[in-house]
C-alpha cells in the first residue's frame, strides 16, 4: 500500500506540474490529420465563379512540403507557395464537376494563391485559394459534385448565390459559409463536421444579390488556428537546451504522457480488466507498463516514417482504425482466453472448496479441528510472456497523435534527439499512469475477494475476464465503423 501512494503521489507532482501548459494546448480545430474544403459557388450572368478553399492541417502540410520546397533549403517560400498553388490548382478544376442540364461546363483556373502560418509545434499550416470561372447558360439546373481527395477526412460544405442578374429559384445548398470559408470553423460542428460535395442549384435571370466576391480575394488571410497553438508537449521543443531546461521538458512531458493516459480510452479498462482475470501481481503490472511504452514509442515511430517516406500517397488518419480494429481484436481473443480459463478455474475452484469443507467438517466431528481454515486456494495462473505482450500491444498499438506532431516538429526542426526524449518520456508517463491503475485494480480486487464469501469472491476473476470480452468488442465494432 505505501508504494501505491508513492506511486500516486508522484504521478500527482506530474500532472500538477504538467497542467498548467496542457491547459493552453491547441492544434488545428479538426485536429492534425484533416484536409478540409469548401467551395463557393457563385452565379452571375454568363459566368460561374468557384471560390475553392482547401485548408489543411499539420501532417498533410507536412507532407506537402516536398512538393512545395522544390529548391530543398527547407523553407516554403513565397515564390515557391504560388508556383504550388497555380498546379494544385488545376490538379482541383480537374477533380471536380459542373453541368447545367447535363451539359458539362469547363472550368479554368483564374487565380490561385497559397499562404502558411504556425501549426502545432512549430509546423506549418497550409491554405490554398483556387478561383474556377466557366461558361453558364442564361437559365437552367446547375450540378457541383466533388471527389478531390474522397479519402481524406475533414469539413467539406459547398455554398451557392446569385449575383447581378441571376437569381437561385432553389438550392441544395445553403448562401452563406458557416465556416466563414475555413477561417472560423464553428466549436458545435467540430465534432460532426459537415461532408457536402455535391450540390443542386436551380436558376433564371432575376435579382440577385448586388455584391460579387471576387475568388482569392482572402489569399492573405493565415488559416484557422485555434489560440496558443505552440503550447503544450509540442511547445517543449522550441525551449533552450540547457540541461535544466531538458530535465523539465522531460518531467513535463512524462507529466503528459500521463494526462493522456488517464483521458477516455487508452486502455484503462483493458489493463484493469485483464490484471484482475489473470491474477497478475505487481510484477506483471509494471512489466505490462513497460511494455506498453515501448510499444507506443516504436508506434509513433513507425508512423512518422511511413508519413515522411511515403509523403502524398500515404494516408495516417487511414491506418488508426485499423489500428483499432487490431487492438479490439487481441484485446478481444485475449479475453475470451482468459475467461475460459477463469471458468475452468471457477469450476474447480468450487470442487476443492467442498471437499475441503467436508475435511473441516469430518476434523471436527472426531475432535480434530485445530482452526485451520483451508477455504482459499490458488486464484489460477497468471499471465503468460505471450498474453503479457499482446495486453502490452492491444494497449500500446495506437500512437498518439501529439507525440507524432512531436516527432515530425523535431525531425523539421533538426532537433531530432530531443525530439525522440520527449516521444519516450510521454510513453512512460502514459505507461506509468496504467501502472498505477493496475496497482489499484489489483489492491481493490484483492480487498473486494477478501471481504466476499469464498463463492463470490471467486466469480470477481470470471467477472472481469467478461468486461475484457466486453472492451474488445467495443474496440473492435469502433475500428469496424471508422473504417
Amino acid at each position: 500500500m505505501r508504494a501505491i501512494r508513492r506511486a500516486f503521489a508522484t504521478a500527482a507532482v506530474a500532472l500538477v506540474i504538467a497542467a498548467w501548459p496542457a491547459a493552453t494546448a491547441s492544434a488545428h480545430p479538426l485536429g492534425n490529420f484533416t484536409v478540409n474544403r469548401a467551395a463557393s459557388l457563385q452565379l452571375s450572368p454568363g459566368r460561374l465563379d468557384v471560390d475553392y478553399v482547401v485548408d489543411l492541417a499539420e501532417i498533410p502540410t507536412e507532407q506537402e512540403r516536398a512538393a512545395i520546397d522544390t529548391n530543398g533549403d527547407a523553407t516554403l517560400a513565397p515564390a515557391e507557395l504560388e508556383a504550388w498553388a497555380s498546379r494544385t490548382a488545376g490538379a482541383l478544376a480537374d477533380g471536380v464537376r459542373a453541368e447545367v442540364d447535363g451539359t458539362p461546363i469547363s472550368l479554368r483556373v483564374s487565380c490561385a494563391t497559397a499562404v502558411t502560418s504556425r501549426g502545432q509545434g512549430g509546423l506549418p499550416v497550409l491554405r490554398l485559394e483556387a478561383g474556377l470561372a466557366g461558361v453558364l447558360p442564361p437559365a437552367g439546373t446547375l450540378t457541383w459534385r466533388d471527389a478531390n481527395d474522397a479519402d481524406r477526412i475533414g469539413w467539406r460544405e459547398v455554398t451557392a448565390r446569385g449575383t447581378g442578374g441571376v437569381a437561385l429559384a432553389s438550392s441544395s445548398v445553403p448562401s452563406a459559409s458557416a465556416s466563414d470559408r475555413l477561417r472560423a470553423y464553428p466549436d458545435e460542428l467540430l465534432s460532426d463536421p459537415p461532408d457536402v460535395r455535391e450540390a443542386r442549384i436551380v436558376y433564371a435571370p432575376g435579382t440577385g444579390d448586388d455584391v460579387f466576391v471576387r475568388p482569392c480575394a482572402g489569399g492573405g488571410t493565415a488559416p484557422a488556428m485555434s489560440p496558443d497553438s505552440g503550447s503544450g508537449l509540442t511547445g517543449l521543443l522550441d525551449r533552450e537546451a540547457t540541461p535544466a531546461v531538458l530535465g523539465f521538458a522531460l518531467l513535463l512531458a512524462a507529466g503528459f504522457g500521463a494526462i493522456h493516459a488517464l483521458g477516455p480510452g487508452h486502455g484503462k479498462a483493458l489493463m484493469a480488466g485483464t490484471l484482475i482475470g489473470a491474477g497478475a501481481r505487481v510484477r506483471q503490472a509494471v512489466a505490462v507498463g513497460g511494455a506498453v511504452s515501448v510499444m507506443h514509442t516504436m508506434s509513433v515511430l513507425a508512423l512518422g516514417l511511413l508519413v515522411l517516406g511515403l509523403e502524398r500517397t500515404f494516408r495516417p488518419e487511414q491506418i488508426y482504425p485499423w489500428l483499432g480494429l487490431a487492438s479490439g481484436l487481441l484485446a478481444l481473443g485475449l479475453g475470451a482466453w482468459l475467461l475460459v480459463r477463469r471458468i475452468g478455474v471457477w469450476s474447480l475452484q468450487g470442487r476443492r472448496h467442498e471437499v475441503l469443507d467436508d475435511d473441516h467438517a469430518h476434523d471436527h466431528a472426531h475432535g480434530d479441528g485445530r482452526g485451520q481454515h483451508r477455504h482459499r486456494v490458488p486464484n489460477g495462473p497468471v499471465l503468460s510472456r505471450r498474453g503479457l505482450l499482446t495486453l502490452a500491444v492491444a494497449g500500446g498499438i495506437l500512437p498518439s497523435p501529439t507525440a507524432l506532431v512531436v516527432l515530425l516538429s523535431a525531425i523539421s526542426l533538426g532537433r531530432i534527439g530531443f525530439g525522440l526524449a520527449l516521444i519516450a518520456a510521454f510513453s512512460v508517463g502514459l505507461a506509468t499512469a496504467l501502472v498505477v491503475v493496475g496497482l489499484v485494480t489489483i489492491r481493490a480486487g484483492d480487498a473486494i475477494a477478501d471481504r466476499m464469501s469464498s463463492r463470490l469472491g471467486r466469480l470477481v476473476p470470471v467477472l472481469s475476464s467478461a468486461a475484457v470480452v466486453v472492451v474488445g468488442v467495443v474496440l473492435t465494432v469502433r475500428g469496424i465503423v471508422e473504417l
